[in-house]
């Protein structure tokens, strides 16, 4: 730990597990304070708000053993959220229905017996994953930058400077790319995991998950190799299209747990977007499982106004 380094409780919420870390203002987290719990989204509201606070406990005690004091706290998490307040509005999405109007700011806050006038933050779960990589991730070499998560939905978000924007010419309705129309629907039903476990159970008559589906199309298999081009080539055509020029990204960074097999369908899209000038790289990020962590952990040391250290 360096001298001067503030520190900040981090939890970064998805859909079936809680990842927790004290996170560093020189972006590293704390050595041996990492750690995830599974969650079980469809559980009670008791159920899912005592993982929540087992997690942010765990780190808390911590940073408390090595008398590491912390300046904030910061919590990344999935829409739809009232970032502001701490309020779940998640509803009709087959997750956390039962937290829907829970102020989970206010239950933690007790729950774990936080001073109020501890900092206390919500953030979009994209945002925080894109505002890691930009910080000290494959986004900080460059300028203007469009990241993705992909996993059981896709995220996204664009940064310019390192920060986040939710508006300007090229980006969509709080930067979520896969929610604008396309088809019969919108992006999202046609590169999302469940699209490719249907698309793939179509052409097989098997249903695998999307790690299996990886594993075999490294294997050889023609079919799974074909449902990740698709995806692929899917997102390329429409980003080429409707945000990248406007956009002026330089970057196109992918993250989530798709993205581990970002080899599989990152060649159609640098080979469909060698017409957009400014776009320098397309990379999968360089911490799928860390990023949001970190990136919860800068909007937390910039609410605060913390110097950071990289």
């Amino acid at each position: 730990m360096r001298n001067g380094t503030s520190h900040a409780v981090c939890l970064d919420i998805g859909g079936t597990s809680v990842k927790a870390a004290v996170v560093g203002s020189d972006s590293f987290l704390l050595p041996g304070s990492a750690a995830t719990d599974l969650v079980n989204s469809h559980g009670s509201a008791d159920e899912i708000l005592g993982v929540f606070a087992q997690a942010a406990r765990r780190a808390l005690d911590f940073a408390r053993g090595r008398g590491v004091p912390i300046a904030g706290l910061g919590v990344s998490i999935c829409g739809p959220f009232d970032y502001e307040k701490g309020i779940c509005q998640i509803r009709g999405l087959d997750k956390y229905e039962s937290i829907y109007g829970v102020n989970v700011k206010e239950h933690l806050q007790g729950r774990l017996e936080l001073s109020r006038e501890l900092p206390f933050f919500f953030d979009v779960d994209s945002w925080s994953f894109a505002r890691g990589e930009v910080w000290t991730g494959a986004g900080k070499p460059f300028r203007r930058v469009v990241v993705f998560t992909m996993g059981t939905g896709v995220g996204s978000a664009f940064a310019i400077d390192g920060t986040i924007v939710a508006e300007g010419p090229g980006v969509p309705w709080y930067g979520w790319i896969s929610g604008q129309k396309y088809r019969s629907g919108m992006l999202n039903d046609y590169t999302s995991r469940t699209f490719m476990i249907r698309s793939y159970k179509e052409l097989t008559g098997q249903t695998v998950e999307v790690s299996e589906m990886a594993a075999r199309a490294d294997a050889g298999d023609r079919h799974a190799r074909g449902v990740f081009l698709e995806v692929g080539t899917t997102l390329a055509e429409f980003l080429r299209d409707h945000n990248l020029r406007d956009f002026k990204a330089e970057a196109i960074i992918f993250g989530g747990q798709i993205s581990k097999a970002s080899h599989l369908f990152l060649e159609p899209l640098r080979s469909l977007m060698k017409d957009v000038r400014s776009l320098k790289a397309v990379l999968p990020a360089a911490d799928i499982d860390g990023s949001a962590l970190k990136g919860i952990g800068k909007f937390v040391f910039d609410r605060i106004g913390t110097n950071l250290e990289t």
